[in-house]
């Protein structure tokens, strides 16, 4: 897949000089979300303290899908959310909602083992990660077939050459996992969003470098985190290939980037969904003038804004 130029010179940093560009685009299309249960048999779930594991992995999504027809579902891009450690796909609620009315079909499965909720406990199941990229490759899997049901809600409701991912904390390493290194990369998934990341995890899938495989990726940190440091987004960053963009939110903390429910939105989670809409509009619909304008703007505000497309 190639991608256009961006109206902004690109090298190691941006040299900004394009104008702001309207909203995120929220209340443009109703949404409903939707819970659904799907089982892999093929795959096992270990013991986790008091839980004796199962011969199979049962995964509980989240679908945020439009309550009409504009745009049109079959045109809209998917994009798949990876929570972290003791994370929830209802976490993700806001942005979600925010994401789907602007024009995206948002999946969020909760992992097994690392949900809140896990049996046994998350807080003894954090080598479980090595089999979440599995967990979303199935994921992918039933969503496709999914598609092409005339009676499922997810009947044409996304294009599957439009599919990214985003990992949040442990959820980016699970997307590391899944985009960049050989034991587990699908390569299906179009595009990755990396969200305060901490990319010396992703060892759990093998020491090859994620460096190789390039699709077009965007880190998120916030410069407040006290859990995961900023620096663990800038080292992931310089060590991809491009075309590749880092946004530093000033101010941001580690969760409330992607999991503040509050509307309107608070800075931190505005800033990342602006970014993110930008980004996948960018990849999947050549929306070149609105990516430079965000990160312009993004820039301006006073956040770190760096990016290398080729």
């Amino acid at each position: 897949m190639r991608f256009p130029p961006l109206m902004v010179a690109w090298s190691l940093y941006l040299v900004f000089g394009v104008g702001g560009c309207g909203d995120d685009g929220e209340a443009m299309v109703s949404v409903q979300r939707r819970e659904f249960l799907v089982v892999d048999p093929t795959r096992r779930t270990p013991p986790n303290n008091t839980f004796p594991g199962t011969p199979e992995r049962r995964i509980r999504f989240l679908a945020w899908l439009p309550a009409s027809a504009v745009p049109p579902p079959s045109e809209r891009s998917l994009l798949v959310l990876a929570h972290g450690f003791g994370g929830l796909p209802e976490k993700f609620d806001a942005l979600a909602r925010t994401l789907c009315a602007a024009g995206l079909t948002i999946v969020a499965p909760a992992f097994p083992l690392t949900n809140e909720n896990a049996p046994g406990g998350h807080e003894t199941a954090l080598r479980d990660v090595r089999n979440q990229p599995g967990d979303i490759s199935f994921l992918l899997e039933t969503l496709l077939a999914a598609r092409d049901r005339a009676e499922h809600p997810l009947y044409l409701n996304f294009d599957p050459r439009k599919v990214a991912v985003l990992g949040h904390s442990l959820g980016a390493v699970t997307v590391i996992g899944l985009t960049r290194k050989a034991c587990c990369i699908d390569p299906r998934i179009a595009a990755a969003i990396f969200v305060a990341p901490p990319p010396l995890l992703a060892n759990v899938f093998g020491a090859d470098s994620p460096e190789p495989r390039s699709i077009p990726t965007l880190v998120v940190h916030g410069d407040a985190d006290p859990v995961v440091a900023i620096e663990n987004g800038r080292d992931l960053y310089q060590l991809l290939s491009p075309p590749k963009f880092f946004v530093g939110v000033r101010g941001a903390g580690h969760s409330d980037l992607v999991e503040s429910q509050l509307e309107p939105p608070i800075p931190a989670r505005h800033a990342t969904q602006q970014a993110i809409l930008a980004f996948v509009r960018w990849v999947f619909f050549g929306a070149t003038a609105e990516f430079a304008a965000r990160l312009a703007e993004l820039h301006d505000q006073g956040h770190e804004v760096v990016g290398q497309q080729r």
